[in-house]
This record gives structure tokens, sequence and C-alpha cells, in this order.
């Protein structure tokens, strides 16, 4: 089915009303001209991407307090599609993810045209009624226009006059005017047209302008549109238990989700996700990032370096991976002896160590005698410690500026030390 057919066909008007009581209480102005397209797209009921979700949080571990958590805590692996309806559709009003995929961009322009132009409503009569179509247009410039709907939405009770801007550079924008109880009279309309703080260009407004009581809606330029018209609605697949959700997403090359696995379940996925050693030494080297907790708590590690593999008797393997931990004497309790004594380790070692002292003078020492160095060792040889510890920056970053990218972000919410920073960069 096309995506812009899966659109009409799916749209549910107690989620735009929902939708709309919302965003006109919280945002009545929107710059690219996206407000009531939004609103539309949010009201659209997609059950096999609210699965898909639903899958995400019982088989991947992931437990933050959200809607999809709570279900799949309330519901575990029994559930059916009317479960998953009354709990997302009816009761929270989250009817899919609003994902953006590549062709995004292609489906926003066809439908946000067809929303603003009244056709999109012209379709549901049962549920819309517009009551009023008025186009702005100005004599002193013909890059720019304003689409103004009165719209009657029965199940709200109200009428709503929106508003879409419209400006050949691409400076859209929409939102609402003013929401009325009763329905307006054109000529309290014009009024609050000519009162109205919305509109950017009053002043030329205010100088000369044509105003149509209706705007009869327009056939869309099928070629125009060509592009958005193609596209096709895609359904998830839906999965009952964990091996064919962890088997289709490898087999995919989802390797976001299938790393997860490995990850948090490394004695049962390990050699079913990591093909080489390069692999392995990715996940736990600098690539992704410092790891600041004990290596005790660490599943993952520990599987690693465990006697099942052999990655802990290799050099190469722990130079690689060797840099990325604040707990480095926790680290060297799973190297070997013989290994941490290498030629190319024990040098290394004796520099990571250095500083990881508790004696922070040492530590500036160091710095100071390294002043041409310090680039190299904060990438490499410094643990996530010293970036949150306001001594220690201070100093990094009156020996080099630059230093100031590295602050902790713990060190970040120190309002002293941070406008201490400000003033040193001000005066530079």
């Amino acid at each position: 089915m096309k995506k812009i057919d899966y659109i009409y066909k799916n749209f549910d008007i107690n989620a735009f009303c929902k939708n709309l009581k919302e965003s006109v209480k919280n945002n009545q102005y929107e710059d690219g001209g996206n407000f009531l397209t939004n609103i539309v797209l949010a009201s659209i009921r997609d059950l096999s991407e609210i699965k898909k979700e639903i899958n995400y949080y019982q088989f991947t571990k992931k437990k933050p307090n959200n809607k999809f958590s709570k279900f799949v805590k309330k519901f575990k692996n029994d559930y059916s599609d009317e479960d998953v309806k009354k709990y997302f559709f009816e009761k929270n009003n989250i009817l899919n993810l609003n994902t953006e995929d590549d062709d995004f961009d292609d489906l926003v322009d066809l439908l946000q045209d067809q929303i603003n132009t009244g056709e999109f409503f012209r379709y549901f009569k049962k549920f819309f009624k517009i009551t009023s179509y008025i186009q702005l247009t100005y004599k002193d410039t013909d890059s720019v226009f304003e689409d103004i709907i009165c719209l009657y939405v029965p199940l709200n009770k109200k009428y709503y006059l929106f508003f879409y801007g419209f400006e050949k550079n691409g400076n859209d924008s929409s939102g609402t005017i003013k929401i009325f109880n009763n329905e307006p009279k054109y000529d309290e309309i014009y009024k609050i047209i000519k009162l109205s703080s919305v509109f950017r260009y009053s002043d030329i407004f205010k100088k000369s302008t044509r105003i149509f009581k209706r705007y009869t809606h327009f056939k869309h330029n099928k070629k125009l549109y060509s592009e958005g018209y193609k596209l096709e609605h895609k359904t998830n697949p839906h999965f009952l238990n964990e091996e064919d959700y962890f088997n289709y997403h490898n087999t995919k090359g989802d390797y976001s989700i299938a790393s997860s696995f490995a990850l948090s379940n490394p004695e049962k996925y390990f050699h079913r996700y990591f093909k080489s050693r390069k692999n392995v030494s990715s996940y736990l080297s600098l690539s992704s990032g410092k790891i600041k907790e004990k290596i005790g708590s660490n599943r993952f590690f520990n599987f690693v370096m465990s006697d099942k593999l052999n990655y802990r008797s290799n050099i190469k393997f722990i130079e690689k991976i060797i840099y990325s931990y604040d707990d480095l004497e926790g680290f060297l309790e799973y190297v070997p002896k013989n290994i941490q004594e290498s030629k190319s380790l024990k040098e290394e070692i004796r520099i990571l160590r250095l500083f990881r002292s508790n004696d922070k003078r040492f530590i500036i020492k160091v710095f100071r005698t390294n002043k041409d160095k310090l680039d190299d060792l904060i990438k490499s040889y410094m643990p996530s410690t010293i970036f949150n510890d306001p001594y220690l920056m201070n100093e990094l970053i009156n020996l080099d500026i630059n230093c100031t990218a590295d602050i902790g972000k713990k060190l970040k919410r120190n309002k002293n030390f941070m406008s201490k920073v400000k003033k040193l960069l001000d005066n530079k």
C-alpha cells in the first residue's frame, strides 16, 4: 500500500482531536509550515510500528521508565493486538513512533500540501468542515502569500482559525490564530487578520492586500509530487521469541540491536555475533569512550578475558583496549604478568599509572613536564576522573586553552568553575 493511502486509511479522528488540543495549548506557531501536518502524522495508527518497539523492550533488556517498558512489564510475552490497541492507541494516545526514513521529506511535502489546501479535511467530511478559506496576497511582492482556513471540528466543538505562510525562499510558517466556540463571521475573521501579530508581513498587508472569501482547492500536480506518491508503506515484522528476534537483526545487519545481545548475554550470543578479534577490540577500545565502571561489574569484559577465550594472552589485543579503562589496576588483574612485563606494554602501564596517582601536585608536575604532548596524553592516558576535577582541569586549561573542550559533564555543572572558564575565554 502507498504511504499516502495508508495515512488516509488509518487516520484516527479521536487521536487527532486530542493532539490538536495539546498542540494549540503548548505551541501555536511553528516555523517550517508543518503545524497541522505534524498533528495529522501523530494521529495515524501503525500497529506494526508499535509492536516493533514492544519487541525492542521485550528482548533487549532495556528498562527505561516509559510506556513501552511498562507494557512489557505488565504483559510479558503474552499480549494480543487488542491489548496493544487498548493500551497505546486508546489509553495513552500513542499511535506510531513518527520515525523518519530517507523518504520522509517527500511524504511530508505531499501531505502538507493536501492539508494546507484543505483537501485532506474535505476528504473526511464527517469529521471536519471548512467554513472559510482565505488567501492573502501582496502587491509589493509575489514571493509571499498566506493561506487561512477556519476549520470546524465537531468532536472538539471548536472552530479553529489556522494559517500557513509561504515564501519562495522556503521560510514557511504555520499555526493557530484563534479558537472560537461559535462560527465566526467573515467580517470578524477579517478584523482578526488585520490585527493579528502572526503575519510577518503585516506592514505590507496594511498597505495593500487582496482577500479572497473562498479559495477553492486545486488539483495536485502529480509530477511535482511524484516521489511522494510512489512511496510504499512498510509493515514491520513482529517476533514471539528472543531467538527469532536476534537472528533477524543479526542477519539483516542491524548491529545496534544484535550487538546488545552479545554484550548483555555473551555466553549465549558472543560467537554468533562477533566474527573476529578486531570486532571484539572495537567494543572494548577508546572508540566506545572511557569505561568508568569497575572492571568486575562488566559482564562482557569478564567473559572476553576469561579462560574460555584466549584474548587476555594476546599482546596486540591488550595494547588496543588498555587505554579505555579508568580502573587500570582492576584491568591488569586479568592480564598475565608476562604480558604486562613485555617491552611494548611495560612503559605504557607506567605512564597510565602516573595519571591515576592520588598526589595531584605530582600529576600537575607531569602536565607541566609534558606540556607539548597534552593532546596525546588526554586522548590515551588520562582517566575520566581528571576531567571532572576542578583543580586539575584548571591547570590543564591554563597550560592549553583548547583543553576546555575536555571538561567533564559533572564539572560543567559547577557554576563557579565554569564562570572562571568563561572569563578566561573572554580574555583570550
